[in-house]
């Protein structure tokens, strides 16, 4: 019996343990330039490993204690517990030059069930970071890594099918920047059918970046085509 208990556990303690591995995750949008390399996720921890780039002449960065990942869609929240390669404010990485990038570590607390999308967010009053719509579901990651790589490769027909099929079998997904891939698609593609069809979609959402994605696709060249 003692035994039978002690295999139990071990096995309890395994699954709790398991690490979701993720390499270069997408995201919906971030306030400075940033990607965020890696991630392991469990439920007893998210760890992330972000790159940022210095744009401008004397810049320079720090991460506030107060940092914070938010569940999508349930809003719950879990707190850093560990930076690593980043000064915490008022402590100041000054960046030599433009273009030099600064690559830290943040570990967070987890959450009891792992989440498919998430926010990260600096809590502070000045030039804080926020990466909004972190997607963690690996299906998802997939279908958009092979949308990117098929338009690289000048498969632009298996690029958009990719990321269709990445809105299509997401809906719960709280961003829109991807509909502004397959909408430049389709027009690169002179569907402009399919891609009035898509910009309605856009149009017609609840999507926390919708204006900001209508915005941009007004300024497009193509843009005349989905209004005829």
């Amino acid at each position: 019996m003692k035994i039978i208990i002690i295999l139990l556990f071990s096995l309890l303690t395994a699954i709790s343990s398991f690490a979701q591995e993720i390499t270069k995750p997408n995201f919906a949008l971030a306030t400075h330039p940033m990607i965020i390399e890696k991630m392991s996720v469990s439920d007893s921890s998210v760890n992330m490993t972000i790159t940022l780039e210095n744009k401008i002449s004397n810049g320079s960065f720090c991460v506030n204690d107060v940092l914070f990942i938010q569940e999508i869609p349930d809003n719950k929240k879990a707190y850093v517990r560990k930076t690593a390669g980043i000064p915490v404010c008022p402590d100041m990485y000054k960046f030599k030059k433009p273009g030099e990038k600064l690559t830290f570590e943040l570990e967070f607390f987890g959450f009891h069930d792992i989440p498919k999308y998430l926010n990260v967010i600096e809590d502070c009053n000045d030039n804080c970071f926020t990466i909004y719509g972190v997607i963690i579901d690996e299906q998802m990651n997939h279908d958009i890594d092979m949308g990117f790589g098929f338009y690289k490769s000048g498969n632009p027909e298996l690029s958009v099918a990719s990321f269709e099929k990445a809105v299509n079998e997401h809906p719960d997904y709280p961003f829109g920047y991807l509909y502004e891939n397959i909408i430049d698609l389709y027009a690169e593609l002179k569907n402009y059918e399919k891609a009035t069809e898509w910009f309605l979609r856009l149009s017609d959402s609840d999507f926390a970046d919708k204006n900001q994605l209508l915005e941009q696709i007004q300024k497009k060249d193509y843009f005349s085509r989905l209004t005829d």
